[in-house]
């Protein structure tokens, strides 16, 4: 079972290991984000520039994914 202070240990663990990346993607010239939108973003000449705290590349690439695939339900 994992107490308070592992939980705690875990989290701020990962919080010291985040990184900010930028992630570009292609999007529609008149593409404009709904709902909430958890990233910096930048659009410019169909091209946005998601700014991303994560603990990898991977791991950012795939929260801008997730993102855009539910923006298009």
């Amino acid at each position: 079972m994992n107490t308070a202070k592992d939980i705690a240990d875990e989290l701020f663990r990962k919080m010291k290991s985040m990184q900010k990346f930028q992630i570009k993607r292609d999007v529609p010239e008149n593409w404009i984000p709904n709902g909430r939108v958890p990233f910096d973003i930048h659009i410019k000449n169909g091209v946005a520039t998601f700014d991303v705290y994560a603990e990898s590349y991977i791991d950012a690439e795939d929260q801008i994914t997730q993102y855009l695939e539910q923006d298009d339900e």
